[in-house]
C-alpha cells in the first residue's frame, strides 16, 4: 500500500515505511505518537478509493503535526484479494485520465 498505491491515490494519512522486508513481515515505522482524539481521526480527509484501514483511534498516532495511520494493509483473504483487484482496477483508470 505505501510504496504502490500511496502515490497513486494520495494517501498522504499513511504512516510512512521506512523499510518493510518482501514478504511484509517486518516493517519499521517512524514512531507515532499515541493516544490520538476520535475528533482528530474523524476530521481526516475521505479518499477515494479508500486506504485499507480501521477507525479505531488506537490505529492512528501522531508524527508531529500530523495524523497517521499506523495499523493499514493487506494480508491474504478473501477480501483483502477483492480489495487489491479494485485497488488495480482503480489504478488502471487514473493512469488512463
Amino acid at each position: 500500500m505505501w510504496h504502490v498505491w500511496r502515490p497513486v491515490f494520495g494517501w498522504e494519512t499513511l504512516c510512512p515505511v521506512l523499510f518493510a522486508d518482501p514478504f511484509g513481515i517486518l516493517v519499521v515505522m517512524p514512531r507515532a505518537q499515541q493516544p490520538v482524539a476520535k475528533a482528530d481521526v474523524d476530521s481526516l480527509p475521505d479518499y477515494y478509493p479508500g486506504p485499507t484501514v480501521e477507525h479505531k483511534t488506537e490505529d492512528y498516532g501522531r508524527i508531529g503535526c500530523c495524523v497517521v495511520a499506523v495499523d493499514y494493509g493487506l494480508w491474504d483473504s478473501d477480501a483483502v484479494k477483492e480489495r487489491r483487484a479494485y485497488y488495480t482496477s482503480m489504478q488502471s483508470n487514473v493512469n488512463d485520465d
